[in-house]
């Protein structure tokens, strides 16, 4: 069985020696299951066609400057031509609202870790990630925590509290809740700025509660933030 990467080096080689389109073609057949894998690391944020197009641009430029002679395997040398897409999928955020900019930041993010965890075996820093995607740490650190309450918020059972994102809304509201639903709003909004819960199991176990008992509870919790807005 030929070795993927003699096999990858003989059809650059063929290509190098002699640039024809129908080498380069075959040398890109070759090399597609990685630009296929790397552009599908960020089809959640761009169309999977504009990062196909520019997986392609990039990979014959990765095969431009390839040297066999510094002893890395052409594949790897594409793979690490091909993280400059995340920076493509990262300027494509620029004409989107601040809300939409955020969630595609959180999916580039998300994203990220996972390329970076394959490529290093263990997963990335904050900073790592942020080095990465050419992004100040603090900002990112910020919509990380803005968009992840907001997923958290609107998940799972009960009412959607995100709606209610007034400061006088969620007091009135919250100030009417039994001690229980003070606690489980806390932990699911990070109101009075405690810690969000990562999951309704942490509720439940955090409060000793069951799972039916923290839907029953978030339910009854609806109409207070509804009629909070009404009187606000």
């Amino acid at each position: 069985m030929i070795d993927p990467k003699s096999a990858d080096l003989e059809a650059w080689r063929t290509w190098k020696q002699a640039p024809s389109p129908q080498n380069l073609e075959a040398l890109i057949k070759r090399l597609n299951p990685i630009i296929q894998r790397e552009a599908g690391r960020w089809s959640s944020i761009v169309p999977r066609y504009v990062l196909e197009n520019e997986a392609k641009l990039l990979t014959i430029k990765a095969c431009q400057s390839y040297n066999p002679g510094a002893g890395t395997a052409l594949s790897t040398h594409v793979v690490n031509q091909l993280q400059k897409l995340s920076r493509t999928a990262y300027k494509s955020q620029s004409t989107l609202s601040v809300p939409e900019q955020q969630r595609l930041t959180f999916n580039q993010y998300n994203a990220a870790v996972r390329h970076l965890e394959d490529l290093n075996g263990s997963k990335p820093t904050l900073h790592d990630v942020a080095d990465y995607m050419a992004i100040k740490p603090k900002a990112l650190q910020s919509i990380m925590e803005n968009v992840g309450k907001r997923e958290l918020i609107e998940s799972g059972e009960g009412p959607a509290f995100v709606q209610h994102t007034h400061d006088d809304v969620v007091h009135l509201a919250y100030n009417d809740m039994t001690p229980l639903q003070k606690r489980i709003f806390e932990l699911r909004t990070g109101y009075n700025d405690v810690p969000v819960a990562k999951s309704g199991k942490a509720i439940t176990k955090a409060l000793n509660i069951s799972q039916g008992q923290l839907s029953y509870q978030l339910n009854a919790m609806k109409p207070l933030l509804e009629r909070a807005q009404r009187l606000r």
